[in-house]
């Protein structure tokens, strides 16, 4: 057997995404003490790199880093929860966006390892978006008096020959 051989901060890195914005969804959180006593919630993030490549990536919500908190409220949608100062670990979990990940350098006895800096906004947010037809631009499904529903107008309406909805939906 031939390999490459590598050192075992190289190793370490290889699992790593590289420091940049992904997507995350929270897959765990749990409220918790800090060394110091201080409340937080802890989180088990899932982050999505660009290549299918998952990495699972812990952080720690609490008020001494309060900028986190916020955007952390504010890109999932839970602004109001900030405002009102309050947030618990179920509130957390489920969440999705986007996240800034940086790579800590190893340290002692610990490898290298992914952290957050922070939660931001979609980076497809200049992206403009397909908006939703109107519905004025929707053709009726029942047609005006003593004309037929043709196929081409039931296509458009989303629905196939038989009458139903065709959403291609495998369930």
């Amino acid at each position: 057997m031939k390999f490459t051989p590598m050192s075992a901060e190289e190793i370490a890195l290889a699992g790593l995404l590289e420091p940049g914005i992904y997507p995350f969804e929270v897959m765990a959180a749990s409220e918790e003490l800090s060394k110091n006593g201080n409340e937080m919630i802890k989180l088990k993030l899932a982050v999505f790199g660009t290549d299918g490549q998952q990495v699972h990536v812990f952080d720690y919500l609490l008020e001494k880093l309060a900028y986190k908190i916020r955007h952390f409220c504010e890109h999932t949608g839970m602004l109001d929860k900030y405002e009102k100062g309050t947030l618990s670990e179920l509130d957390c979990e489920g969440k999705a966006g986007y996240v800034q990940i940086v790579i800590d350098p190893a340290n002692g006895v610990y490898m290298p390892k992914n952290s957050v800096k922070d939660y931001v906004k979609s980076p497809d947010k200049a992206t403009p978006q397909p908006q939703p037809r109107p519905m004025s631009a929707v053709p009726p499904l029942n047609p005006a008096p003593g004309k037929a529903a043709t196929p081409a107008s039931l296509a458009a309406a989303g629905m196939n020959a038989g009458g139903s909805f065709d959403d291609d939906l495998p369930f």
